[in-house]
C-alpha cells in the first residue's frame, strides 16, 4: 500500500471543508491542516488529533495518549497518522 502525503495547500484544503478560515489555517505549523489536506473531516475528533500532536514530545508520547485511543483507529488511518507525525514532527518537535 502507498500512502501520499498531501500537503496542506488552498486547493487540497478546499475541498474538505468551507466552514473553516483557510489562510489562517495554512499560517499555522501545527497538525491540524496537514490532517484536513490528507482526507481527515473538520470534526472533534480530528481536532483532538491534533491537539494531541501538538502537545506531545514524541511520536510515542502520541500513541501512548490517555485522551485518545489511537489504536482505536482503523489500520489505513493508524498508518496515514503515522505517515503524518514522522513527516512533520521530525521539524515540529
Amino acid at each position: 500500500m502507498t500512502i501520499t502525503i498531501v500537503h496542506p495547500s488552498i486547493e487540497n484544503l478546499q475541498q474538505f471543508s468551507d466552514s473553516f478560515d483557510i489562510e489562517k489555517l495554512l499560517q499555522s505549523k501545527e497538525i491540524l491542516p496537514w490532517l484536513l489536506a490528507n482526507g481527515w473531516n473538520y470534526d472533534n475528533e480530528s481536532s483532538l488529533i491534533a491537539n494531541i500532536i501538538d502537545e506531545s514530545t514524541s511520536v510515542d508520547e502520541v500513541w501512548d495518549s490517555k485522551e485518545f485511543d489511537f489504536n482505536a483507529l482503523p489500520d489505513k488511518e493508524q498508518e496515514k497518522l503515522n505517515q503524518i507525525m514522522r513527516e512533520k514532527l521530525s521539524s515540529h518537535i
